[in-house]
């Protein structure tokens, strides 16, 4: 970069006004011209420019301007008494960076651009590139040196993001996965260290990635405090996430820590990792805030700015697209998943009341036209042996597609109730009856406790299908053994109890058996669509009321049915 005396001198010329000095009596020509350029770059040096300073032959620093002492940490009076050496401000590794330049002016009259790294006062290092140019007479030379952070801070910027864009390319993988490795990312460039906490549905934060420049230091860091969004409604951390701005802290400073910790232990947590510069930055997705990205830097020489800031900015929304990109990935993988598995369940579970409804109707034909043939008519108890193996096979087959159906208008948010006066005790005993042929069968005795009637006001129709899948449910996993049936009143809720002493329920498949598609056991066992329970809680829900499971392997499970009885009316006392 060569140094250009036009502008220079332009500069100069325009700050002349003020500070031109006449000189008392005419100078010989050669003394003139060099008092001349001494006042010249005097004046020069005051004149807000890039960082300026005068060396003698020796390297030694003769002047600078305020630009180039605020660049360094140095002090006037330490230039102007002579004790700063050029080649001692650079780098212990580079230490004739200075020499370089003197020695390339006096050779070629000029020299640089010549990149280099300064140490400061306080022992951090700051980029440069310098530029030399020798003034009249070999006495002093003319310094010009351009501070290179910004643009290796910008350089750096670039690199991370086109760095971070690589790795949230990668849809196929899980949220978590990609946020760690963006946080490692961070670490190993414009970060000492980097957290990464997503906001849960009860308002606390769960750590997904803490990574650390220094790997022996992770453990201290994730054990760094976690916050809550519901309790610390004060804080920086969730002031900043409430209201999608983000927060800098060029100087982390100790009130600065208080703000975020809760208690001494963490105060001490957060003091060992040592951050000099701190940014909290959300992330929001359609308007909401979804977690928290800390940025930290521990180099007392690398202090966080409004342009760090507007990067970090820029790739928590590019997370968070990649993010929301990777979730609807995996949702459709998932969804594609259930659809395959369901309709392999749902054929199968269709072939199989049409197998033997098939195989009934070709025997009957068979020995239809066998008698037609014989002359004879057929036995009408064979005719009702066979509808009813038939009719039983088309109920179950109703009864699958009943499923879909409701599954598909509870999806859709169509599932109609039409409310009447309900004696659930009574719903409880025609359902048993009902069911006993099929539990006689299995060699499960039905118990039924219903002492007296327990009112409400339901859909009659989903109030049975409700029992009904609670009793399938039972008769199909009681292990032949007794179920029992309780029906009671509970100030304003009804409350229905199905229990049974079969191979019971797994502690951690209890919460998953009321989803669509799931089953606690093999379905090559115990067959079905998954779908009983599921539909279950949904009605259970549109009426207002709960259904939950007690059970353990081995012990048999207990169903809870709780309903709201709702406005019965009034009937007025006789006598």
């Amino acid at each position: 970069m060569a140094l250009d005396r036009a502008p220079l001198a332009a500069a100069v010329e325009a700050e002349a006004p003020e500070t031109a000095v006449e000189p008392e009596a005419p100078l010989p020509r050669a003394r003139r011209s060099r008092t001349q350029d001494g006042n010249l770059m005097r004046r020069l040096l005051r004149v807000p420019l890039p960082a300026l300073l005068i060396t003698d032959p020796e390297g030694r620093l003769l002047d600078a301007n305020d630009t180039f002492l605020r660049l360094t940490g140095l002090t006037r009076e330490a230039v102007e008494a002579g004790q700063v050496r050029w080649d001692a401000l650079a780098a212990p590794e580079t230490p004739s960076a200075g020499a370089q330049a003197v020695d390339a002016l006096r050779r070629l009259g000029t020299a640089g651009p010549l990149e280099t790294e300064y140490v400061r006062a306080d022992g951090t290092r700051v980029p440069v590139v310098l530029a030399a140019l020798g003034l009249e007479g070999p006495e002093r030379t003319l310094v010009l040196v351009q501070d290179l952070t910004p643009r290796r801070r910008a350089e750096e910027a670039l690199r991370f993001l086109s760095d971070a864009s690589r790795e949230l390319a990668e849809v196929r993988a899980e949220p978590d996965a990609i946020l760690a490795g963006v946080a490692h990312l961070a670490a190993s460039s414009v970060a000492s260290w980097c957290l990464v906490d997503m906001l849960e549905e009860d308002g606390t934060f769960r750590r997904v990635a803490a990574a650390h420049r220094d790997p022996t230091r992770e453990v201290l860091l994730r054990e760094a405090p976690r916050y809550s969004a519901s309790q610390e409604t004060g804080s920086a951390l969730f002031q900043a996430l409430a209201r999608g701005e983000s927060r800098l802290y060029p100087d982390f400073l100790p009130e600065h820590m208080e703000q975020m910790t809760r208690t001494p232990e963490e105060l001490q947590q957060l003091e060992r990792l040592g951050a000099l510069s701190m940014m909290l930055i959300p992330m929001r997705s359609r308007g909401q805030a979804v977690g928290l990205f800390t940025f930290a830097s521990c180099d007392a020489g690398r202090r966080y700015g409004p342009e760090d800031l507007e990067m970090v900015e820029e790739l928590s929304r590019r997370v968070v697209a990649a993010v929301d990109n990777a979730r609807l990935y995996h949702e459709a993988q998932e969804a594609v998943r259930l659809r395959d598995e369901f309709l392999g369940i749902a054929s199968h579970e269709l072939k199989t009341p049409l197998t033997p409804l098939r195989l009934k109707l070709q025997a009957m034909q068979r020995q239809a036209s066998e008698a037609m043939l014989g002359g004879t008519p057929m036995p009408p108890e064979k005719v009702s042996d066979a509808l009813e193996v038939a009719l039983r096979q088309v109920r179950k087959l109703t009864d699958l597609v009943d499923n879909l159906l409701d599954v598909s208008r509870i999806s859709a948010g169509r599932l109609r109730l039409e409310l009447e006066e309900v004696d659930l005790s009574s719903v409880a005993a025609e359902l048993l009856s009902r069911f006993a042929p099929s539990a006689e069968k299995l060699g499960c005795a039905l118990e039924l406790h219903a002492p007296e009637p327990v009112f409400g006001r339901w859909d009659r129709l989903r109030v049975e299908q409700v029992v009904t899948n609670l009793l399938s449910n039972a008769l199909k996993y009681g292990a032949g053994r007794p179920v029992v049936v309780r029906v009671e009143e509970d100030g304003e809720r009804a409350r229905l109890t199905v229990e049974d002493q079969g191979i019971g329920i797994a502690e951690e498949d209890l919460g998953r058996i009321f989803e669509r598609f799931e089953r606690a056991v093999s379905d090559r066992h115990y067959g079905g669509l998954g779908l009983g329970l599921y539909i279950t809680r949904q009605i259970v829900e549109a009426f207002g009321g709960t259904v939950r499971v007690t059970s353990s392997p081995g012990n048999g499970s207990t169903f809870t049915l709780e309903l709201p009885r709702g406005q019965l009316p009034i009937i007025p006392s006789i006598g």
